[in-house]
């Protein structure tokens, strides 16, 4: 009979490892390092919050400051998001025929002058002539430069409605260019055949959403199932943790707070690099922007040098972190499985954020739209540029983003909290990591906790597996899931 005290396979499954003698704990780290790791990761997180404004900033002209000749060419709206909450709330209103599907998209009218002209057009499309007329005339931008432009071509378009007639292609143009698919929208509103065609367009959108709300729905059942097996096998003492954690964990921290530094750096000249390239004959702007991004996603793993340098061998870190390839091909099923098991915690996540948007709206009066720049690039994009999103959002972010995430900087949680009882320190290193995951990304704070969710999924994978190619699996497939459904919607 094995002696328990001597056999590792007999230990609890939520016991905590014992350590290998012969492993090298490699450096520690004190109080004062691992505080101001802290200070630089927190910090770091809040500039990166506020990424979007910094970057923006000076690009957006104040209303008091508007005049005639200050108006940008081309679009006034964005075609990504105000886009995506109009065809919805049209494509919904074409197959229900209920006009209280308006309310999906009363978030375009945050958009400026522009958002409150499209959401009168997207009212007169559902309510008739005289409702996008009213919908209009009570407007709160009157005397903007930008909405005297757009008030008299969709006046012009809400007549063309009521008499059935053709509008005048000097107003089709500026609606047009001005207002993308609300601009067409909005020429069609006369036509009678145009409008059969938006019908169509409606009607394939709506068959879209129903394909992959079944696909989610099925996905989060499944996941759900997995998640109450698996929780029952841990109990049982049939899976356990294949993460070790480490007494050099502050090394990690130093790791993760110099890679969300050189990261947001990296990120902050994609801007001015790109403009150079740009002066010196390289391509243009908008050529290299993605490339450039995703150039930046994977130079910014050279930050995972730093262990080496305080003394952690390489092989140890990989082990450490993860970065290595488990069970092979194996881990590419229990990749998708792991993508199933964080759908119910998006679930979850997506709930709280109806919450949120409730509270922040009974608060200021004001619904935040959960955002993200990839929808305009998106919307935006040829063949060409729709690859290279791809490869950012399925392939660099999710190798980058799992590396670091449920890599070192869970490396570094487990290792911090190895003294804590197990299931009490994996939560914790689960949810702290999946906040502040979520909290860099551009979506805005009442996304966080659908994002956080799906997090969680990716650690509990990093937990049963070890190895971060389950994670990063996972984490792909969600993203071009997602990304699949973005461009049927707006590409």
């Amino acid at each position: 009979m094995p002696n328990p005290a001597s056999d590792p396979s007999l230990n609890h499954p939520l016991d905590p490892p014992r350590k290998d003698e012969n492993r090298p704990s490699g450096p520690r780290q004190g109080r004062l390092g691992l505080g101001i790791s802290w200070l630089v990761i927190l910090g770091a997180t809040l500039l990166w919050m506020a990424k979007p404004a910094i970057l923006s900033e000076g690009e957006e002209i104040p209303n008091s400051e508007v005049s005639a000749d200050s108006i940008p060419d081309g679009l006034l709206l964005a075609g990504g998001q105000d886009e995506l909450m109009g065809r919805v709330a049209y494509s919904l209103y074409s197959v229900t025929g209920d006009a209280s599907t308006i309310s999906q998209a009363e978030g375009i009218r945050a958009s400026g002058p522009a958002g409150e002209v499209a959401y009168a057009i997207l009212v007169a499309s559902m309510l008739g002539a005289e409702a996008g007329m009213k919908a209009l005339d009570e407007c709160d931008s009157d005397g903007d430069p930008r909405f005297e432009l757009l008030r008299p071509a969709a006046a012009s378009a809400f007549r063309s409605l009521a008499d059935e007639a053709r509008i005048p292609e000097s107003d089709a143009d500026v609606l047009r260019t001005r207002l993308g698919w609300f601009g067409d929208l909005a020429c069609d509103l006369g036509d009678p055949e145009a409008m059969k065609r938006q019908a169509a367009d409606a009607m394939q959108l709506v068959i879209w959403l129903g394909v992959f709300g079944v696909i989610f729905g099925l996905a989060g059942l499944t996941g759900f199932v997995l998640g109450i097996v698996l929780l029952v096998m841990s109990l049982l003492g049939k899976v356990r943790s294949r993460v070790e954690p480490t007494t050099h964990h502050g090394v990690y921290a130093e790791t993760f707070a110099i890679w969300m530094l050189a990261f947001f750096g990296l990120q902050l000249l994609l801007e001015p690099l790109t403009s150079l390239a740009a002066d010196v004959g390289v391509g243009t702007v908008e050529d290299l922007v993605l490339p450039a991004s995703i150039v930046a996603f994977f130079a910014s793993l050279v930050t995972l040098a730093w262990p080496t340098v305080r003394g952690v061998r390489f092989a140890t870190m990989r082990k450490d972190v993860g970065l290595h390839f488990g069970r092979g091909v194996v881990e590419v099923f229990h990749g998708i499985l792991a993508w199933m098991v964080a759908v119910p915690m998006l679930f979850i996540g997506a709930i709280l954020m109806v919450f949120l948007t409730w509270l922040v709206q009974s608060q200021t009066g004001e619904t935040p739209a959960p955002s993200h720049p990839v929808q305009q690039a998106i919307a935006d994009a040829n063949f060409w540029g729709l690859v290279q999103i791809y490869v950012l959002a399925s392939v660099a972010a999710p190798v980058v983003e799992e590396t670091m995430f449920r890599g070192v900087f869970y490396s570094h949680l487990r290792g911090m909290l190895r003294t804590w009882a197990t299931p009490i320190a994996m939560v914790l290193a689960a949810l702290v990591s999946s906040v502040i995951f979520a909290a860099i990304h551009p979506q805005g704070l009442v996304a966080i906790p659908p994002l956080a969710g799906l997090a969680v999924g990716f650690c509990v994978a990093r937990e049963v597996r070890g190895s971060l190619v389950a994670p990063m699996v996972a984490h792909g497939l969600s993203n071009a899931l997602v990304m699949t459904l973005n461009v049927l919607l707006i590409g």
